[in-house]
């Protein structure tokens, strides 16, 4: 990357703007300018106004987030009402995510609660032995205990930093934990001093543990080895598997029927307590279409490549298995045959939510629990499955029609509606689970949203529904413009333009001139337009894409944003606070003092002079001169911002990381 003086530099290397007013130039005497000076403020209300009243001093208020900005990694019910969920925040940097999260709830997940952990490396399981007493573990050696319910949580000490994934309670005093580096540790006085029991282990990393009573018991490995105790855990012995890579959970109903999940969806089962292991999804794609229950275009892509990540049976017949891409499996004859719930790889090579945890009180109640603060809830066995949460996906892009209606995008294919000006959002139902980078609607029925893999879907009655379009790509695509309901340009990866002049029925390559990706997109007309990205590169047309023209190309920096009032006047933002400003329509640039080092992510102006930026850790800036002056907003949200859209000058709408949605909002 750049400096910003090399930056600076490689602006400056091009002539500097000259600013113009409709051809005059200042060459006559002092007397001539004056005069001249004095009709340009009769006539246009005064040189750098817009003629309009200031702006209401406001704030960035937000109006929508997730229930939990949250990785979760187990959950655990004791009863049908009463149950804890465990993980780690989410975050747009690494301190943010530098802390533990548990879940509570007392009536079955309608409503939860946090508890205080007293720590902040990520938690990976927890199990309860009734509502009262329960134990947590986590990485760095994190292993926690609770008397009264997750009222207060007790550290306790392992003697060990290993990263802790699992463990297992047969009763209040006797418990196992697993973790990095052949780490098992075992307690017979309900955790108060733990002892090594890893004799026969070696340095494998354990990831899933399972006991059925006092003495017998099995646990499975990264490097994809199982083993089985059958005297608490004093020595263990090897289970040959046949595998070669992760799996990640064990689980037995009696001392010979078993199972374990992994990588490359691996459901292994044995019956006769894991002497012998068959490999039940083994095999080709039409096997799992036809067994497994999974419809899908399949391409070159065996289905069986993803991981599953945990399981839990509730008695001999009935098991479920969550795991990558949203899957969710179940048996009802005690594992010959599983089928899918939900999830999988519904549309290559997009994916729902990742899934790590899964527990049911009985064969009909049941949570699963994942990536994004996802809580899946069943009353019906999993036939059908509703959130308890409001997921924290990533928001990318957002577009008004208008003071009330407006929609959102963003990762797993989520699309969002309002019509109440951003106070509540219904979430639509796009077809795809690509991550969306950019949506335009013309008017509140028709819109157009672009995403992964050349994936652009288009609706006509307001996100009722949305059909694919056909790209011929399979670039990711980042940016959307259209310029009325036929003429439209979609950009992303590897220099990709697309133009449509049918409303996206067909799509026809243009020829940008540059392999590098390109993230944003603006036209003012049908044949005038710019479009920025990768390598500080700006694109012009002035032909409606048949040619474009590079303009400039700055080095290795990236800008994100584009926007244009006129044909002359221009703003390009991007990296550590980069804003550029033209006033030729592109061919000199000027760099505008930001004051913020932020990446900047959009950029928006209603006019010449008022505009505004956002980007990085909850960056908002404003100008109302044009530029000249960048100036900071109160913002409630201190996580990346990533687009802008304003109706006027003091109504507006942004959208971020982990799902968050902020309103502007007049100081009174």
């Amino acid at each position: 990357m750049k400096t910003n003086q090399q930056v600076e530099n490689s602006i400056h290397h091009v002539s500097q703007p000259v600013p113009i007013y409709r051809g005059i130039t200042f060459h006559a005497s002092r007397f001539t300018f004056h005069v001249i000076f004095l009709i340009l403020i009769l006539i246009g209300g005064g040189i750098g106004c817009s003629g309009d009243r200031s702006p209401k001093s406001g704030r960035w208020e937000i109006v929508r987030r997730a229930d939990w900005e949250a990785r979760f990694y187990d959950v655990f019910f004791i009863d049908e009402r009463t149950g804890w969920i465990v993980g780690n925040n989410a975050g747009s940097t690494f301190a943010e995510e530098l802390d533990s999260v548990i879940a509570h709830t007392t009536d079955g997940g309608v409503t939860w609660q946090p508890q205080e952990s007293g720590v902040y490396h990520p938690l990976r399981s927890v199990r309860f032995v009734d509502s009262q007493t329960g134990w947590i573990v986590g990485e760095n050696g994190v292993i926690l205990h609770t008397k009264n319910g997750g009222e207060s949580w007790e550290l306790l000490s392992g003697h060990t930093y290993d990263n802790l994934f699992d463990l297992h309670f047969t009763s209040a005093q006797e418990g196992w934990i697993v973790g990095d580096f052949g780490t098992v540790l075992y307690t017979g006085d309900g955790g108060q001093t733990w002892e090594d029991r890893s004799e026969g282990i070696g340095e494998n990393s354990l990831r899933g543990l399972y006991f059925l009573n006092s003495r017998q018991g099995w646990t499975v490995s990264h490097q994809g080895n199982a083993y089985y105790t059958r005297d608490g855990g004093k020595r263990w012995a090897y289970q040959k598997t046949n595998i070669r890579y992760e799996l990640s959970d064990v689980h037995f109903v009696d001392e010979n029927r078993g199972w374990i999940v992994g990588d490359k969806r691996t459901v292994l089962a044995t019956q006769d307590g894991g002497r012998n292991w068959k490999y039940l999804t083994s095999g080709s794609n039409r096997r799992h279409e036809q067994q497994y229950g999974q419809q899908i275009r399949t391409g070159d892509e065996p289905l069986h490549t993803f991981l599953l990540y945990a399981l839990h049976f509730t008695d001999t017949e009935n098991g479920w298995i969550v795991g990558d891409l949203g899957a969710i499996l179940h048996t009802n004859d005690g594992g010959r045959t599983w089928k899918h719930q939900r999830g999988g790889a519904t549309q290559l090579v997009g994916a729902d939510v990742v899934l790590l945890g899964v527990h049911f009180v009985n064969s009909r109640l049941g949570w699963a629990v994942g990536e994004f603060g996802t809580i899946w809830h069943t009353k019906n066995s999993g036939r059908t499955w509703e959130l308890q949460s409001a997921p924290s996906y990533l928001l990318t892009d957002l577009h008004f029609i208008n003071d009330k209606v407006g929609y959102a995008v963003g990762d797993r294919g989520e699309v969002l509606r309002t019509d109440d000006g951003g106070l509540h959002w219904q979430s639509q139902d796009s077809g795809t689970m690509e991550c969306f980078g950019s949506t335009h609607f013309i008017n509140d029925k028709v819109g157009w949203s672009v995403a992964e893999w050349g994936t652009i879907v288009h609706t006509i009655d307001g996100g009722k529904t949305w059909a694919q379009q056909e790209a011929n790509t399979e670039n990711d695509l980042l940016g959307v413009s259209f310029v009325d309901a036929q003429r439209g340009w979609a950009i992303g990866h590897s220099g990709e333009i697309l133009h449509t002049a049918d409303g996206g029925k067909t799509w026809q390559k243009q020829r940008s001139g540059v392999n590098r990706h390109l993230f944003g997109v603006h036209f003012i007309d049908p044949q005038n337009g710019w479009v920025v990205g990768q390598g500080g590169v700006i694109l012009h047309t002035r032909s409606g894409g048949k040619k474009w023209e590079v303009q400039t190309q700055l080095g290795e920096v990236w800008l994100s944003g584009v926007y244009f009032t006129d044909y002359l006047n221009g703003w390009v933002v991007g990296i550590d606070g980069l804003v550029l400003h033209t006033t030729d329509g592109g061919r000199t640039w000027k760099r505008q003092k930001s004051y913020v080092e932020s990446f900047l992510n959009s950029v928006f102006f209603l006019n010449a002079n008022l505009g505004w930026a956002v980007g990085g850790e909850g960056t908002v800036i404003r100008t109302l001169d044009g530029g000249e002056n960048w100036r900071p907003q109160r913002c409630e949200s201190h996580y990346n911002l990533n687009s802008i859209y304003m109706e006027d000058a003091e109504t507006g709408w942004i959208v971020g990381d982990l799902g968050v949605m902020l309103r502007y909002v007049v100081d009174d």
